[in-house]
């Protein structure tokens, strides 16, 4: 019978094997902490998170983290409400101490006082809670003794308010904000500004009548001009020199320049405004300034005159008075205010 040599295993193999398997499993370790539990328990201590992510200066914190009426905040927000905090030490302290609070008693976190509210996601591993910070919001009241004064936040019409002495409520997330009030008193603007710090709901009175501000020389002014222009470009995307520069241009151009309509023929409509083409070039832009005829007269006062046209009723002003606002904001083309069907439009011809 013939010898048959039995293999056996060997045993460096054995060695690399073993090797291998506790490799593995000591990374499948490592990865697990790094990124699971090491994770999980970082957003359990969303306190800690919260104060060095506002020391560092760490947007992406509050981009991912912090939400105001259910919606993460933009880049642009996190920085505004992240830069505010770090400019008023004391609110900072608050801040920190607030979510720290918020933390060690889940019950007080849940409540609507202070600058937050602790939101339990219910997405935790591992024994612990996952966290959102949402920002509670805050209640500006604000009140005027001029009818129909238009209220302005950071460069951006909020409200108006219709009778002397009335209030308008205007909600935004704490931070400190320029709130201007501007009216027309006796054929003249008035214009007064305040800056809130908005921490807990807050009430604003606005003196206007003479005595109890400075009128505006004029009756219409650059600063006017300037809310016409953040009208225009608030309502289209568009600034109002881009809009000008499309007069007489052909259809391709205006592609280039503004992109494709909602819809096309003689008439293409955009968001807020209207081109219309005659002989393939733009003729004329109607713009939709999202305005009543009495937030007109809260703007710019009385016109001269009021012509019915063929477009609407056109509100003439002073000839020097629109060259003045016109000359300010570099346009050339014809422009007029037309009254249709209870709104104001900017045509441009």
């Amino acid at each position: 019978m013939a010898y048959v040599r039995s293999k056996k295993p060997s045993r460096r193999r054995n060695m690399y094997l073993g090797l291998l398997v506790t490799l593995g499993i000591g990374l499948a370790v490592v990865a697990f902490y790094q990124w699971g539990y090491k994770p999980a328990a970082a957003n359990d201590k969303i306190h800690v998170r919260f104060k060095e992510a506002l020391l560092n200066e760490d947007v992406s914190f509050f981009q991912e983290n912090v939400e105001y009426e259910a919606e993460p905040l933009t880049r642009a927000e996190a920085l505004r409400f992240m830069g505010w905090l770090n400019e008023e030490k004391s609110i900072r302290g608050e801040a920190i101490s607030e979510v720290a609070q918020d933390r060690s008693d889940r019950a007080q976190g849940m409540e609507t006082d202070g600058l937050f509210r602790l939101v339990d996601t219910g997405d935790g591993r591992f024994g612990f809670a996952d966290y959102r910070l949402e920002l509670l919001p805050k209640t500006l009241r604000t009140s005027a003794d001029v009818p129909l004064t238009n209220i302005w936040i950071d460069g951006v019409q909020a409200g108006r308010v219709d009778e002397a002495g009335a209030t308008v409520e205007i909600v935004r997330m704490p931070g400190r904000y320029d709130v201007k009030a501007i009216a027309v008193v006796d054929g003249e603007t008035v214009t007064k500004t305040e800056v809130v710090t908005l921490t807990e709901d807050a009430q604003l009175a606005f003196g206007l009548l003479p005595d109890q501000d400075e009128t505006v020389a004029g009756q219409f002014d650059l600063e006017r001009a300037e809310l016409i222009e953040i009208e225009v470009e608030a309502q289209t995307g568009h600034s109002i020199e881009t809009l000008e520069a499309l007069m007489n241009k052909q259809e391709q151009t205006v592609v280039d320049a503004i992109g494709e309509p909602m819809q096309r023929g003689d008439v293409w409509r955009y968001e807020g405004m209207e081109l219309r083409f005659v002989d393939g070039r733009v003729a004329r832009i109607d713009i939709d300034l999202q305005k009543r005829p009495d937030d007109l007269l809260a703007l710019l006062g009385e016109p001269k005159e009021r012509v019915d046209t063929e477009l609407g009723v056109e509100w003439r002003y002073d000839r020097t008075l629109l060259e003045s606002i016109f000359t300010f904001l570099r346009l050339q083309s014809e422009k007029r205010f037309i009254e249709r069907d209870e709104a104001i439009y900017l045509i441009l011809t």
